[in-house]
């Protein structure tokens, strides 16, 4: 699982987090207290939060070379 922060200003795009960035809730929990303090609703600003849910599967390489 990773997640992306997009930070919106006045309605538009203002940033987002890389996929990299942020891989548990802990560190979410942690850059969420920040950016709240950092991009106050008061001035404009707006902070979504998606979670991005990664799985992997083991594929057959004999049916991948058919």
């Amino acid at each position: 699982m990773f997640y992306e922060i997009n930070i919106a200003k006045d309605g538009k795009h203002f940033f987002a987090t890389a996929e990299r960035f942020i891989t548990t809730e802990k560190k979410l929990k942690e850059v969420l207290i920040i950016f709240q303090n950092k991009f106050p609703k008061e001035e404009g600003y707006e902070i979504i939060v998606f979670g991005h849910p990664q799985t992997s599967h083991i594929l057959n390489i004999d049916n991948i070379l058919e």
